[in-house]
């Protein structure tokens, strides 16, 4: 990504999210570049420009690039990355049991909208480009 100024914001915050190994950007990986207004500026400029995606509150994704369809999607999908987020923000899940059925091959029927169960207290909706994390 271009940017205007090397010793920009928006610059620090793009080189601290390239170092981070996985797709999950939180607010808290960044916090320590600048003052919080100067921080959310920076992040909604990522967002504008579509190097991320804001998931939720404080939870962002890193965007893969199609030079064929010429837009930008999730690289793991979009129940995979919602997941990854959860484990980011410490939260404990399980699949839905008819999922664990699937992948332990008792049955043939595929889950079309899988569900994640939720072990502790998670209020916070976490949504991509209308499709939200479905809670079983």
């Amino acid at each position: 990504m271009k940017v205007e100024f090397k010793k920009s914001i928006t610059f620090k915050v793009l080189k601290r999210i390239d170092t981070l190994s996985g797709d999950i950007v939180l607010r808290s990986d960044v916090a320590n570049i600048a003052a919080p207004r100067q921080i959310s500026r920076a992040l909604d400029r990522l967002v504008e420009k579509k190097y991320l995606a804001r998931l939720g509150y404080g939870v962002y994704a890193k965007l893969a690039h199609s030079k064929v369809a010429q837009t930008t999607y999730l690289k793991e999908g979009v129940l995979p990355t919602m997941r990854a987020a959860l484990n980011r923000l410490n939260v404990r899940w399980e699949p839905s049991p008819e999922e664990r059925d699937y992948q332990a091959g008792r049955t043939t029927q595929i889950p079309v909208n899988p569900t994640t169960k939720l072990k502790d207290r998670f209020r916070r909706q976490l949504r991509y480009r209308g499709m939200e994390l479905t809670r079983g």
